[in-house]
């Protein structure tokens, strides 16, 4: 089965707003863990230099076989995953006949399940099923197949990941040991177990995989107009140059903790989820202002408090569908012109409604073209197509927005948001055991303390979030709200009770708590003074 490079198709117009918007390319089918698993493959791949303008990526199938043997080829085939009879035996030969099985096993046991916004399992195909990255070993990228061909579709598979990566490029830039820490003491955790890079190295070997992978390099930046190049929108390195770095002190503080790449792994996808969750709410912003995060930290039984929540969630929604209006607007005042061009085009346009869409980029468009095609034919002239026409093209479009999804997932999988079947407010914020230990780690350092309420201060200084009393009024969300000021209180408490539940909390009265991290500091080698 050969592997080949899939060249990346023209892009539709949501997708081009999107980009422009948010960066090339982050797409709606990617759950939290692609994310944090996409990323390592990145860093990997550039041996582990946020400095390398290129990555190599590694394809694995025939680990992939070994481990996936008997899996089907995705929904709606029948086909199943069998390896071949010599293979096999050389395999039983290469790990001993009485480790095949046991060995088999235990690296299907290190799958990371994905569930779908329902909760159910996921049901992916064996070549687009990931491990967890106990050693880099273990890193691969997501495949696609076609025919008898596993091709490596970067549009498919890069996608977070190299965003993400490209943040804390420019983040860590003008803090050049903070950069050093993070590449070495990621290194350290994905080159820490040696068995299992020999175990894989075996299986590998019987499936002729070790030859180098560096021919298959991506570029991660380019000086040319290349599309197959992941790209941040132009500004953002200047407009959201603060938040980068933040990431950067965000994700050294939660490496300082002395954990394995497993533990960690949980606590990524939350940390990730969150930061690339702010990055989407702050580039909506058509002005600069502060974001505020109001949390039900009282598990939706108080319902004041849990509508507040969900406000607080619609208003971030809001905020991207406003984004998206207004760039599609300014699209779309480039392609129609200057009214005396529009009454110039009308003609052309009518007469050939393809060529229109394609001018529009909505060629691929499919249940609402007939729509707009017939608003289209009905124009007379500039005015109805700055009207009539461009109103017909805005909701057809914003119809198709994925950003919303691509948000709820982040929230969701990063554990800072519920979803709720057929509640008048689906989503709001809330804050599970994951996120609630992430945020501890990364404001407090390993092996000490902090006041409670000044914990709460560090979370509405650096995130916005709001929780109890105090930033309730700092924020004017008391006054809006119009609660009693005991929903915040006992909002409050809740959360206490959360971080006490998690060994996060030591109290001494009602009025006095400090927050712990329990964790000493990694190993001091991938520190830095």
């Amino acid at each position: 089965m050969s592997t080949v490079e899939a060249t990346n198709k023209r892009e539709d117009f949501t997708s081009q707003l999107s980009s422009d918007i948010w960066g090339h390319r982050f797409k709606d089918g990617q759950r939290g863990p692609e994310y944090v698993l996409e990323f390592l493959n990145v860093l990997f791949g550039a041996k582990y230099s946020f400095d390398d303008d290129e990555y190599s990526r590694k394809r694995s199938v025939g680990l992939r076989e070994f481990i996936f043997e008997g899996v089907k080829e995705g929904k709606g085939s029948n086909t199943i995953l069998a390896v071949a009879e010599e293979k096999k035996e050389k395999l039983v030969q290469s790990v001993q006949e009485s480790n095949y099985l046991v060995l088999k096993q235990f690296l299907r046991n290190l799958e990371v399940v994905l569930y779908d916004t329902d909760g159910k399992e996921a049901d992916r195909s064996w070549f687009a099923r990931s491990l967890y990255p106990l050693h880099e070993s273990l890193l691969y990228v997501e495949l696609r197949k076609k025919g008898d061909n596993l091709s490596f579709e970067r549009n498919f598979f890069a996608r977070g990941g190299e965003l993400y990566f490209l943040m804390l490029a420019h983040g860590t830039d003008k803090h050049r040991e903070r950069r050093q820490f993070i590449e070495s003491r990621f290194r350290q955790l994905l080159t820490r177990n040696k068995i299992i890079e020999k175990v894989v190295n075996k299986i590998t070997s019987v499936f002729e995989e070790s030859e180098p992978y560096n021919d298959r390099p991506c570029k991660l930046r380019t000086t040319t107009q290349d599309g197959n190049v992941p790209i941040l929108p132009a500004n953002a390195p200047q407009t959201n140059g603060p938040l980068f770095e933040a990431f950067g002190d965000e994700l050294q503080g939660l490496l300082l903790l002395d954990l394995d790449i497993h533990e960690m792994f949980y606590l990524l996808i939350s940390l990730i989820c969150f930061q690339l969750g702010r990055y989407m709410h702050e580039r909506a912003l058509l002005e600069p202002g502060p974001l505020i995060y109001f949390f039900d930290c009282m598990d939706g039984k108080n319902r004041q408090i849990s509508q507040l929540a969900a406000s607080s969630y619609e208003q971030h929604e809001s905020l991207i569908k406003a984004r998206f209006e207004d760039e599609l607007e300014r699209k779309a005042e480039e392609v129609f012109g200057t009214p005396d061009n529009i009454e110039q085009q009308l003609p052309h346009w009518k007469a050939n409604p393809d060529v229109f869409f394609e001018k529009l980029g909505l060629g691929k468009m499919r249940s609402r073209k007939e729509a707009i095609k017939r608003v289209l034919l009905r124009c007379g002239n500039a005015e109805d197509v700055l009207s009539r026409l461009k109103s017909s093209i805005r909701e057809a479009v914003a119809a198709q927005l994925k950003q919303l999804q691509i948000t709820r997932v982040l929230s969701r999988d990063g554990g800072f948001a519920t979803y709720r079947r057929g509640s008048a407010s689906n989503y709001r914020y809330t804050i599970s055991d994951s996120f609630l230990q992430m945020l501890v780690f990364t404001k407090v350092k390993p092996g000490e303390k902090m006041e409670y309420h000044d914990f709460l201060e560090v979370l509405y200084r650096d995130y916005g979030v709001v929780i109890g009393e105090t930033q309730a009024k700092l924020s004017g969300l008391y006054v809006k709200s119009r609660l009693n000021i005991r929903y915040f209180q006992d909002n409050e408490k809740a959360l206490r009770e959360k971080l006490r539940h998690n060994g996060l909390l030591m109290e001494f009265s009602d009025a006095t708590a400090m927050i712990q991290n329990p964790y000493t500091e990694c190993p001091k080698e991938v520190q830095y003074a």
